[in-house]
C-alpha cells in the first residue's frame, strides 16, 4: 500500500506540522520557524507595497441574501491567524477567508479583500483546518477535479476531503425568489498510487483490507461510528493504519 505521494502533499503534510495554530512545537522547530519568519521580513522591507500577497485583485463577495446555507468556509469573516504558501513563499498570521463556492482565496489587509490568484497558492491554513491545491496531473489519477482540497490526514495513507458547493433559486408565490448554497461531501484517500472515493464503511475497511481484521478491532474500541462521524472515522483509521503498515 506504501507509494510516493505528490510532492504537493507531502509539502503541505510539512507546512501542517511547523504550522498549526497552538500546536506544541519543539525547540528546533521554533528555531527553524524564527530563521523562516526573519527572511520574510527581510523579504517584506524589501519589496515595500509590492509584497505579493498583499497585490491580488479586490474581492468583492456577494450582493445577495441566502435563505440557506453559506457560499464562505467558516462564515464570511475573516479568520485572524492563517498561513498561505503563496509563489512558493511562507506567509503566516494573515487573516483570510475562504469563498468554498467560487473556490477563490481571499487575503484581509487593513479593511481590504483581495483575492489571491488560485495558481500561485500551493496550501493554507485557516481555522486549524488544512488546504492544498489540487490540479491536473498523473499524480492525483482518481480525484474528481482540481481546486481546493481538505488535507484531513497527511500521512502516507493521505485523506483528502472534497466539498462541492453549488448556487440554487427557487420561486414561490408566498416567498417570492429565494437562494440557497448547497454543500455535498466526499473523501478520498491515497492507496496504490491512486485517490480512491470511500463511499461507505464498507469501501474503507475493503481499501486497506489487508488489516481489516485489525482496523475493525480499532473502530469497536475507540467507538468510532463511520456514519455519525465520517471525518474523524476516516482520519483515524487511516492513522491507526499507517501504524501497522510500518
Amino acid at each position: 500500500m506504501k507509494s510516493g505521494l505528490p510532492a504537493v502533499i507531502l509539502y503541505a503534510a510539512l507546512f501542517i506540522t511547523t504550522h498549526v495554530s497552538g500546536q506544541s512545537i519543539q525547540e528546533d522547530s521554533i528555531l527553524n520557524q524564527a530563521a523562516l519568519e526573519h527572511t520574510l521580513s527581510v523579504y517584506y522591507n524589501q519589496l515595500g507595497d509590492q509584497s505579493p500577497i498583499y497585490n491580488g485583485s479586490l474581492y468583492r463577495g456577494y450582493d445577495v441574501n441566502f435563505q440557506g446555507g453559506s457560499p464562505y468556509f467558516l462564515g464570511g469573516k475573516a479568520t485572524p491567524g492563517g498561513s498561505v504558501v503563496y509563489d512558493s513563499m511562507l506567509f503566516t498570521n494573515v487573516r483570510l477567508i475562504y469563498d468554498d463556492l467560487a473556490q477563490i482565496l481571499v487575503v484581509e489587509d487593513e479593511g481590504f479583500k483581495l483575492r489571491l490568484v488560485n495558481e500561485r497558492v500551493s496550501a493554507f491554513t485557516i481555522g486549524g483546518h488544512h488546504f492544498v491545491r489540487i490540479f491536473p496531473a498523473s499524480g492525483y489519477q482518481g480525484l474528481p477535479d482540481s481546486g481546493y482540497f481538505e488535507l484531513s490526514y497527511p500521512g502516507t495513507t493521505s485523506v483528502l476531503k472534497w466539498t462541492k458547493k453549488k448556487f440554487r433559486e427557487d420561486i414561490s408565490v408566498s416567498e417570492g425568489l429565494t437562494r440557497f448554497v448547497d454543500k455535498s461531501e466526499s473523501y478520498y484517500i491515497y492507496a496504490g498510487r491512486r485517490w480512491l472515493y470511500i463511499k461507505s464503511r464498507k469501501d474503507l475497511l475493503q481499501i486497506l483490507g489487508d488489516h481489516r481484521k485489525e482496523i475493525q478491532r480499532f473502530m469497536k474500541k475507540n467507538n468510532l461510528n463511520y456514519k455519525k462521524d465520517k471525518d474523524n472515522t476516516i482520519v483515524q483509521v487511516a492513522g491507526y493504519y499507517d501504524q501497522l503498515a510500518k
